[in-house]
């Protein structure tokens, strides 16, 4: 069977890459104002009601895996090995490089050997720099990929029952990860157990419900795409309602309950389940739209951009801490010499663009070079034209 490419994919990488730095910007910019004014309350429900993206983006990478394979042959070992090679070889690099970089920024960093290599292993082993734990998660879904896919083709009719079951258990798993394991103390845990605890959120049981929604998406997607389209009016006035219940909850955590920043802001919780799989849609919807009319004249330079932003969306989550600190850098500086609060709210838009666009810039570069590529997840150039050159002569 053909493998279908879904252009729809390239907008919601495109756009929710985008919402990914705004949370990252947005959050140093709230570093800057005073807890509990409200500045600060405004931006911290602005972030908590961007903190879709990353269940977004699993549902995606999902997605994508069940569309290429559910109705095609699959081999795991050959599998493993094409999606291996294109994850183990960035997240080395990119740890490396962010260890590097965080030495370089600290005055007096040791750079022996001995420091250095407990550091690097414990960082390769946790995902713990910067932003990596979506690559740790990734590699752990390779890993039970054939598995799941062998489960989804044989209850292929039980598929809502384990949709609705898997939703089901990703509440309770988000109200025992803010409600119990919140209040656990660590103090005396064994390091197996503290470990487990403190890097609970790259555990690929905590979004069990994104791959299997992805999934059984894929395996029903003409179908679902169809409903989603007829309803696409009660779909806005869905995500308008989450939206507002969002921002309220925030809002009740903080001034009326008494949660702390951290807790009302939390990724892993219960009402963030239901809110995710709303945007989500949204997202999905946007896509399907646009690639109805990508190829209209007028849609043309718009398409363009979302193919380059699709294909270096992967590179621009990596390359991110860069632009970043440049970021920091320059807003602390600006707001050192004393500008009005206005202006400094202004300059929030125009750092998530120069963070966005220059990431974006940094995973395009990358993707030009030879041998590079690998360090935003995408093969060598001339190996892949030297392998359809074969399959040409063959």
């Amino acid at each position: 069977m053909a493998r279908r490419y879904l252009h729809e994919i390239d907008l919601m990488r495109a756009f929710v890459i985008l919402g990914v730095l705004s949370v990252h910007t947005t959050s140093f910019f709230n570093v800057l104002n005073n807890n509990m004014t409200p500045g600060f309350l405004t931006l911290g429900a602005l972030i908590t009601s961007m903190h879709y993206t990353r269940e977004t983006f699993m549902f995606v990478t999902y997605l994508v895996l069940f569309i290429t394979y559910y109705r095609n042959p699959f081999h795991p070992l050959v599998f493993w090995r094409k999606r291996f090679l294109l994850i183990t070889i960035p997240y080395i690099i990119w740890t490396l490089a962010y260890i590097a970089f965080v030495g370089w920024l600290t005055p007096g960093f040791n750079w022996s050997w001995s420091i250095l290599w407990p550091a690097i292993v414990h960082n390769v082993l946790t995902g713990n720099m910067y932003f990596l734990y979506f690559l740790v998660v990734s590699m752990q879904l390779y890993i039970v990929f054939p598995l799941l896919l062998f489960m989804l083709r044989t209850w292929e009719k039980y598929h809502i029952h384990i949709l609705v079951a898997s939703f089901v258990l990703q509440i309770c798993l988000m109200w025992i990860n803010k409600y119990a394991l919140g209040t656990v103390n660590v103090a005396h845990l064994p390091k197996v157990l503290y470990d487990l605890y403190e890097y609970r959120d790259r555990n690929i049981v905590m979004y069990q419900f994104w791959f299997v929604a992805g999934g059984i998406l894929a395996c029903h997607y003409d179908r679902v795409a169809a409903f989603v389209c007829q309803h696409r009016r009660a779909l806005f006035i869905s995500l308008g309602v989450g939206v507002c219940l969002v921002w309220s909850y925030y809002f009740l955590e903080r001034l009326v309950v008494g949660e702390s920043e951290g807790s009302a802001e939390l990724v892993l919780q219960p009402i963030m389940v239901p809110y995710s799989l709303l945007v989500t849609m949204v997202y999905w919807y946007a896509g399907l739209s646009w690639a109805k009319r990508m190829d209209r004249p007028g849609w043309r330079p718009f398409s363009k951009f979302i193919q380059v932003a699709g294909n270096t969306s992967f590179g621009i989550y990596l390359a991110q801490p860069f632009p970043l600190y440049l970021m920091e850098l320059t807003v602390n500086h600006i707001d050192g010499v004393g500008i009005p609060t206005w202006l400094h709210y202004a300059l929030l838009p125009v750092s998530i663009l120069f963070v966005y666009f220059s990431s974006m810039l940094i995973s395009y570069i990358l993707g030009k070079i030879p041998l590079l590529t690998y360090t935003v997840g995408r093969r060598t150039q001339w190996r892949r034209h030297k392998q359809q050159a074969v399959q040409r002569a063959a």
